[in-house]
């Protein structure tokens, strides 16, 4: 049954943007090039329907074995529908923030979900947040959302990191024996294929391209942040909170990087621009499949090295120091990436010059 919830839910998100294709490009619900994107033509923005669709059609299929299924529903069906008027009418920031922040209360008191303790991240005891982690829960929620909207900026990439993550929290369920939770985060990864089939224009061509849009970005985003609170909270949680930042780690040093980069210069930290790690890859001289792969690369080795270390209980404390050394690193890479991209140019032309 659960193999055949898997097919089903890949044939409805696989219909969804067949089905929609038309309907979107006539009511205007597609992706234009600007200064900052720079794609051919009108891009038809369905991959937060589709997954929505193909996430509901699991849902359906495994509802006794599902948690919280009305409140969940709910909630993304909302981030949906405003996805989708974002998508057509580019709605301000300080709405689509209101509105995150009103699912995460809706999640924290009608869910019981929230962030109770950060695990033993700075010594042999469990820091517990007690009231102020109603308002740590808030933040969480609305950063790992942006998260994973931010950093789709080139085809496949969000496809490529969000099944990273999905896959190494269903590998950790799977291993703490909870198989409802990991069937879900791998249904998740069914859902977004199709998606990434015709972003990736595999196998149909550029002709039937789509994008993701806000809709799906922030369904992700919030169905993660959802899953990590399910598995890193509560009594024999089947993972540490430091490990929900190796799994999510590409996405959410960027942000972070990039946030601090834009306040630096006096910039709006919402104001969009061409300084994520995928744009600076791509001026450096990779091509744009070539930058998803490495990147995506980069982060199953992240993802990989959280489920070792709760495979062999190292010290919460040493996995986020790492953690933390990984994102200076990240950090001072961003401050040098003039000379990054230089050194990358030049490896490209002592390449060309050796294949001649």
């Amino acid at each position: 049954m659960l193999w055949l919830s898997f097919i089903l839910t890949f044939v409805v998100a696989f219909l969804t943007i067949v089905l929609a294709r038309p309907i979107a490009i006539k009511v205007g619900l597609v992706d234009k090039p600007n200064y900052r994107k720079r794609h051919q033509g009108a891009i038809p923005l369905l991959g937060g329907i589709s997954i929505f669709m193909g996430n509901l059609c699991f849902y359906l299929l495994q509802w006794d074995s599902t948690r919280l299924p009305y409140l969940y529903l709910f909630c993304i069906f909302v981030l949906l529908v405003v996805g989708l008027l974002d998508d057509r009418f580019d709605l301000s920031a300080g709405l689509r923030a209101v509105v995150q922040a009103g699912l995460s209360v809706l999640m924290i008191y009608a869910g019981n979900l929230s962030l109770e303790h950060l695990g033993q991240i700075i010594g042999p005891f469990q820091i517990t947040l007690g009231p102020i982690g109603f308002v740590i829960t808030v933040f969480a929620t609305i950063a790992v959302i942006n998260a994973f909207n931010m950093i789709d900026g080139i085809d496949g990439l969000l496809g490529g990191l969000s099944g990273v993550a999905f896959a190494a929290m269903g590998i950790l369920l799977l291993m703490d024996n909870q198989p409802d939770l990991a069937a879900w985060c791998f249904a998740f990864i069914v859902a977004i294929i199709p998606y990434a089939m015709f972003n990736l224009c595999i196998p149909f061509g550029s002709k039937l391209k789509i994008f993701m849009g806000d809709s799906g970005s922030t369904l992700i985003g919030f169905t993660m942040i959802w899953i990590l609170l399910l598995s890193t909270q509560g009594k024999g949680h089947p993972m540490n909170p430091v490990t929900a930042l190796w799994i999510i780690a590409i996405p959410l040093i960027d942000m972070i990087a990039i946030i601090y980069r834009r306040l630096r210069k006096g910039k709006s930290p919402f104001k969009p621009d061409r300084l994520h790690v995928h744009h600076l890859m791509v001026r450096a001289g990779l091509s744009s499949r070539q930058a998803f792969l490495v990147i995506t690369a980069f982060a199953a080795l992240c993802a990989g090295f959280g489920i070792l270390g709760e495979i062999y209980y190292i010290n919460e404390w040493v996995m986020f120091g790492a953690f933390i050394v990984l994102f200076f690193l990240y950090s001072y890479s961003i401050t040098k990436a003039w000379k990054i991209t230089r050194w990358v140019r030049r490896l490209k032309r002592r390449a060309r010059r050796a294949k001649h």
